[in-house]
C-alpha cells in the first residue's frame, strides 16, 4: 500500500486493520478458496512465496489452515518496506513455519521453480505499464506448479461501496487514502488475461469474487508443447 507519511505506531495500527479487512472481506478467504485445489496432490512440506506480504496476514492464515488439515506448509514473505516486515516479524513469532524477507518483487532472489505456489495479493494494480509484465514474469518464473494473483475489480459500484465500507470499518487515513484509489487503479477480467499472455504464461483463467475481488491463477503444465489457454470464470 501507498504509506505518505506514515509514523510507526500508526502504520502499526494501519496493518492490523488492513488484516482484519483481509479476514472479513474476502482476501483471505479468497486465497483459501483457490489455493486449496493448486495444493492437491503436493507432499510435504509445500513451499509458498507471498509477494508484498506486508503484515504477513495472508502467510500466517495459510500455516494456521494447513495445520488444521496436517498439512506441512511453509511461506516465505517478500517485502520490500524494513518497518512493515518488523511488525510483520513481530506478529508471526508464534508462527515458525513463515520466513520473512526483504526484496524487490520485479527481481526475486530465487531461481527458477523454487516455490510450488508464488501469491501476490494487491501489489498489481501499484503497479504501471511494463512493471506489471515484469511482475507477471517473475512470478511465473519462480513457482513451480502455479501463480496466484489476488487484486480489485473496477467499476463505479466498486469504488463507492469500498469507499463507504472502508469509513465504516476503520479510522485509518491510510486505508480511507489507499482503499478508495486502489479500486480505481483495479482490473477487468480481460484485462488481467492480457497481461498474463503478455507475460509468456502458457494457461491463466481469472475468477470473480465477494468484495470485488478477481484472482488471477496460472498452472504450469509439464507439457512443453502446451498451447496458451486463457478463459474467465463467470460463474464465481
Amino acid at each position: 500500500m501507498d504509506l505518505p507519511g506514515a509514523d510507526q505506531d500508526e502504520l502499526a495500527r494501519t496493518l492490523e486493520d488492513l488484516a482484519w479487512i483481509n479476514r472479513w472481506l474476502g482476501g483471505t478467504r479468497l486465497v483459501r478458496t483457490e489455493l486449496a485445489p493448486l495444493l492437491h496432490g503436493l507432499r510435504g512440506p509445500i513451499r509458498i512465496l507471498d509477494v508484498a506480504t506486508g503484515y504477513a496476514d495472508i502467510p500466517r492464515a495459510i500455516v494456521w489452515w494447513g495445520r488444521r488439515r496436517r498439512l506441512a506448509i511453509e511461506v516465505e514473505g517478500l517485502d520490500h518496506h524494513d518497518q512493515i516486515l518488523a511488525l510483520a516479524r513481530r506478529a508471526s513469532a508464534t508462527y515458525p513455519e513463515t520466513h520473512l524477507r526483504q526484496g524487490d518483487a520485479l527481481a526475486l532472489p530465487y531461481p527458477d521453480g523454487h516455490f510450488d505456489v508464488v501469491l501476490a495479493s494487491l501489489i498489481l494494480h501499484h503497479m504501471e505499464g511494463e512493471e506489471q509484465v515484469r511482475l507477471l514474469r517473475e512470478l511465473y518464473r519462480v513457482a513451480r506448479r502455479a501463480v496466484l494473483v489476488n487484486d480489485l475489480r473496477r467499476g463505479r459500484w466498486a469504488f463507492l461501496l469500498t469507499w463507504t465500507s472502508l469509513h465504516v470499518v476503520s479510522r485509518s487515513r491510510l486505508i480511507h487514502h489507499d482503499g478508495p484509489l486502489s479500486v480505481r487503479r483495479g482490473f477487468l477480467p480481460e484485462e488481467l488475461l492480457a497481461l498474463a499472455r503478455e507475460a509468456g504464461w502458457a494457461a491463466a483463467r481469472v475468477s470473480r469474487h465477494a468484495f470485488f475481488r478477481l484472482a488471477l491463477v496460472g498452472e504450469k503444465s509439464p507439457e512443453p508443447d502446451m498451447q496458451p489457454q486463457m478463459h474467465t470464470d463467470k460463474h464465481r
